[in-house]
């Protein structure tokens, strides 16, 4: 099965904004809950993968990339009809993990993300406001 993917900045920052973390020893997965009123093009999961430089060289990334792929499609089968997007933020212990850790792992991280309700709100990014950290290191 071939879930659909992020491809534009904008809904990767999304999911970091307005979405859920969870944290594992291989990776982070984000979590963000689809709008009512929300137009999607392909209807359901949408699954982004992302790995920095600080992983490793391009063969080590797309290597990471790719065993995401694959254990995200395994844990993430039962679950594809859910409007949600999920973003993988890879670690470097991605690569030298047991697949089988992996799969489960997502399939916790996914389990654990239950819609949000009419009453709770998303979390705040946690970072103080730019304009009013400037201002603050201004001299008078």
């Amino acid at each position: 099965m071939r879930l659909a993917r992020l491809k534009q900045r904008k809904q990767f920052l999304a999911a970091a904004d307005q979405g859920r973390r969870f944290r594992s020893s291989a990776f982070t997965v984000q979590v963000r809950d689809a709008e009512a009123d929300e137009a999607r093009e392909p209807a359901g999961l949408r699954l982004g993968l992302t790995a920095s430089r600080k992983v490793g060289n391009a063969v080590k990334r797309n290597r990471i990339r790719r065993r995401l792929r694959v254990a995200a499609a395994q844990a993430l089968a039962a679950q594809a009809d859910r409007h949600c997007d999920v973003v993988i933020v890879a670690r470097p212990e991605t690569l030298t993990a047991g697949f089988r850790l992996l799969v489960s792992e997502l399939s916790i991280a996914i389990d654990r993300a239950r819609p949000a309700g009419p009453g709770r709100k998303p979390r705040s990014s946690g970072k103080p406001d730019t304009a009013r950290v400037r201002a603050a290191r201004q001299p008078s």
